[in-house]
Order: C-alpha cells, then sequence, then structure tokens
C-alpha cells in the first residue's frame, strides 16, 4: 500500500526512528540519538521506498524486518541473534499497536477507516499512539536492562 509522501513525512518517518530507538534499547545500547536517528532515517526511507513495490502484501513487512536486521547489525556491530531479537520485539510492537490503536481511533474519531486513510492529517495523526508506544517501550526495556546491570555484580 503507497503511503502520501505528507503521511511518511509526519507518521512513517518518526514511527521509523521509534523502530530504531526500540531495537537499540532492546540490544542494551540506551539511547544513542547519534546513531539511532541515522538508521531511523534510513528505515524510513527504504520502508516507503519498499511500500511503492508492486508485491503482495506482507511481503513488505517480510523485507522491511530483514532489512532492519541487515542495518542494525552493520550499525552497530551487534551479533546476528541479537539483531533478529530486536528486529523482532520492534515488529511485534508495531503489530500490536497496529492491532490495537487503529480500530481504538476509528471507534473514538466515529468515522470510518476508509474515512480516516482518505484524509492524509488523520491518517497521519491515527500513526502516533504506535510511534509513542514504540518510544515508551524502548524507555522501558532500557530502564529494565539498566536495573539488570546493577544487580548483577562484577558487571
Amino acid at each position: 500500500m503507497k503511503i502520501p509522501f505528507v503521511v511518511w513525512l509526519l507518521q512513517g518517518l518518526p514511527e521509523a526512528i521509534g523502530i530504531a530507538a526500540l531495537m537499540y534499547s532492546v540490544a542494551g545500547l540506551g539511547f544513542p540519538w547519534r546513531s539511532i536517528l541515522p538508521v531511523g532515517v534510513l528505515f524510513g526511507v527504504t520502508f516507503y521506498l519498499i511500500r511503492w513495490l508492486p508485491i503482495s502484501f506482507g511481503i513488505h513487512t517480510l523485507l522491511n524486518f530483514l532489512f532492519t536486521i541487515v542495518v542494525f547489525r552493520k550499525a552497530t556491530s551487534c551479533s546476528l541473534a541479537l539483531a533478529i531479537r530486536s528486529g523482532l520485539a520492534a515488529l511485534v510492537t508495531v503489530v500490536i499497536a497496529d492491532t490495537v490503536f487503529l480500530p481504538l481511533f476509528v471507534w473514538a474519531s466515529g468515522l470510518t477507516f476508509e474515512e480516516i486513510y482518505g484524509n492524509i492529517w488523520l491518517r497521519a495523526l491515527s500513526g502516533w499512539p504506535n510511534v509513542l508506544l514504540l518510544l515508551l517501550v524502548a524507555t522501558l526495556a532500557t530502564k529494565i536492562h539498566n536495573k539488570r546491570l546493577k544487580k548483577e555484580p562484577g558487571v
């Protein structure tokens, strides 16, 4: 499904940066924003371009997932297992957010899905709960990781 540029800029790009932040956090790397932002922008641009490809629904998700793993591993020099785990955490968070927040947005607005997606401003706004959830989960993951480090002797 193609995404209007304005929607990508206002919602898709922040969501991609949130995905990068969550991946760094799950990997135990905290929030090195000087690394997260360029990785997130690269994710966002690539996600946007992949969505324009004439491929079956769902294939773009798989391509995006594989791309995030490769780029994250290259950017952080982490193990493949850690890159996959971080990517899966981000993917599951996005799927849960889409499953919960979009129907909730439709219900709360009193509009239909088609009406929301037909208006670029509402469409961008409807994705912001996903962005906030990604950043919240990233923050919680970092706090949990930091708490574990404090408990482990000799670290």
